[in-house]
């Protein structure tokens, strides 16, 4: 999500927060604040938001987690996944 974020020092931003969050929202990026070389608060467009979230970061650490530890698993066709998605919710009907 938003590669091309970009950061503002807080010495600079004094007086020019509409401007920063003008620019992020014209790049659909996320504007960081910095103090010291050191992200301190972010600026995230709304369409963005729902990424960032406690649990949606916890999901996304978890998947990370499966992926490092091999719980992945890849399929010929959707067809192939979707049936895989209804044989372990026990909703196979074939």
């Amino acid at each position: 999500m938003s590669e091309n974020a970009f950061e503002v020092p807080l010495n600079e931003v004094d007086g020019h927060l509409p401007d920063v969050i003008a620019a992020a929202t014209e790049r659909r990026t996320i504007a960081y604040l910095t103090d010291q070389g050191h992200r301190v608060a972010a600026i995230v467009p709304t369409e963005e938001a729902w990424y960032w979230t406690p649990g949606w970061q916890a999901a996304e650490a978890e998947a990370d987690a499966d992926f490092r530890e091999g719980r992945t698993r890849v399929f010929d066709t959707m067809d192939d996944m979707f049936a895989e998605i209804d044989v372990v919710r026990g909703e196979d009907m074939g």
